[in-house]
């Protein structure tokens, strides 16, 4: 079945592109409290790089937005090309889920919960919501956040020694500001959505390892399977 008018779709994505940092629900992305806590944390951690060149700073400053815009950019251009299919509309969902323009409770309302989340997609979704959410005055952090969900969307990719270093930086910086944010008391569903994602990219690099040994190369569902695996061993 095909749905119309198209135009209904572009507009919700421009209500997304100015409304999304508004998109809470008690999640981990709000744009006050919780900031407020990951920018401390950036702080603390000591972390943030303050010694950059004015031209970098003018473009940090902008992360925030540029990471909306190309990633509404991809899904317009994916989507809205012309008459939306019914069909589509689940990978629709899933998308601006993972984008993180829907929370978790938007996203079950549209039929997310209709299949189990993996936890890539919680991982994905948790950090594109704390990259929509950054504040501009802190630009170094957003920048931080962007190089994690890098390595999120790279998981497939043949292993490379550049690869590899930005797998380990990330897995730092989500350390390092996970124990921050413990020691400051954050709220604990941002506390909880660092730890997925430090267990994510644990399981990432379990992969890459057996990748080294096995030559089977990374994918999303090796990476699953090796974090289910991680917390079957925990119970």
């Amino acid at each position: 079945m095909d749905i119309n008018p198209t135009n209904s779709y572009q507009n919700m994505l421009n209500m997304l592109g100015k409304g999304s940092s508004q998109n809470t629900d008690g999640q981990p992305a709000a744009t006050d409290a919780n900031a407020g806590k990951v920018k401390a944390a950036s702080q603390t951690s000591g972390s943030a790089t303050t010694s950059r060149a004015s031209d970098a700073n003018a473009y940090s400053d902008k992360v925030s937005l540029s990471y909306r815009a190309e990633k509404l950019s991809k899904i317009s251009t994916e989507f809205f090309g012309g008459t939306i299919q019914s069909s589509q509309i689940p990978a629709l969902t899933q998308r601006l889920y993972e984008n993180g323009f829907l929370n978790d409770s938007q996203y079950r309302d549209l039929g997310g919960a209709q299949q189990k989340v993996s936890a890539i997609s919680q991982a994905n979704a948790f950090i594109s919501r704390q990259i929509l959410a950054e504040p501009d005055g802190n630009s170094e952090m957003a920048r931080q956040l962007v190089q994690v969900a890098n390595v999120l969307a790279n998981m497939d990719a043949p292993t490379t020694p550049e690869l590899r270093r930005a797998e380990a930086d990330a897995y730092e910086f989500m350390a390092s500001h996970s124990e921050a944010l413990q020691q400051q008391g954050a709220p604990e569903e941002l506390r909880q959505g660092f730890t997925r994602v430090m267990e994510v990219l644990e399981a990432l690099d379990k992969v890459r390892k057996q990748e080294q040994s096995t030559g089977a190369l990374s994918s999303y569902a090796s990476v699953q399977e090796a974090w289910q695996s991680m917390q079957n061993d925990e119970e």
